[in-house]
């Protein structure tokens, strides 16, 4: 399985359950923290949103 990234990178997803988990913990959860990086914020929600859609397939 693969996903592209925002950037337009292909990504290899081997194992989607870790990688969902992984793509989890580092999307920040504080508000704070998103006003700090808004950019790595918006990265990882769609990595996250990608997975998620695989798991649906």
């Amino acid at each position: 399985m693969k996903i592209i990234d925002l950037k337009g990178k292909e990504i290899t997803v081997t194992d989607l359950e870790l990688a969902i988990m992984k793509a989890d913990d580092y999307r920040h959860t504080d508000p704070s923290f998103k006003k700090m990086d808004e950019g790595l914020q918006a990265y990882w929600d769609d990595v996250y949103q990608k997975l998620l859609r695989l798991k649906d397939i």
